[in-house]
């Protein structure tokens, strides 16, 4: 596969996870949240909160996207291993990070108000595994992609 067409492709999942975390944000959720206000009609007044809650938390999801379709436009220039992808990896980690973190402390608000349902606290723990996952990841590849970058530029200066 050629560097374009994988850029390409690369793209094409990049707006299929921009599109779905939009989706979520702007029908499911909500839905979700009026389903459960209808069940639950005391806990009307958390709705809103909730929402924004969970707004605020994609911020970092859409901006992580944005630097990944940064790196993959410089895969498509076949420039796949250079600095500024080795920071944008880091700039993605140090965002799933802050995630987890906004989502821990949204557990312990919860726990305190005594709110903490069993089936949000395993939706909780797949969310903190997979901001973990994605930070780790993210922070391996930034440090192999400025260890290629670096050995990249030393071969380039070597003739």
């Amino acid at each position: 596969m050629k560097q374009a067409e994988l850029s390409r492709w690369l793209k094409i999942i990049v707006i299929v996870a921009a599109l779905s975390c939009l989706a979520l944000c702007i029908f499911i959720v909500p839905q979700l949240g009026r389903a459960a206000v209808m069940q639950y009609p005391e806990y009307s007044g958390y709705y809103l909160p909730c929402l924004i809650f969970f707004w605020v938390s994609a911020l970092p999801v859409f901006a992580a996207l944005i630097k990944a379709w940064e790196i993959f436009r410089e895969i498509g220039k076949d420039n796949s291993f250079c600095a500024q992808n080795a920071a944008r990896l880091r700039v993605i980690s140090i965002m799933a990070l802050a995630d987890t973190i906004y989502y821990i402390i949204g557990a312990v608000v919860l726990a305190a108000l005594n709110m903490l349902h069993p089936a949000l606290m395993i939706i909780l723990i797949g969310v903190l595994f997979i901001g973990f996952t994605v930070m780790t990841a993210s922070a391996a590849l930034s440090h192999l992609t400025q260890k290629a970058a670096s050995l990249k530029d030393e071969n380039d200066l070597t003739i």
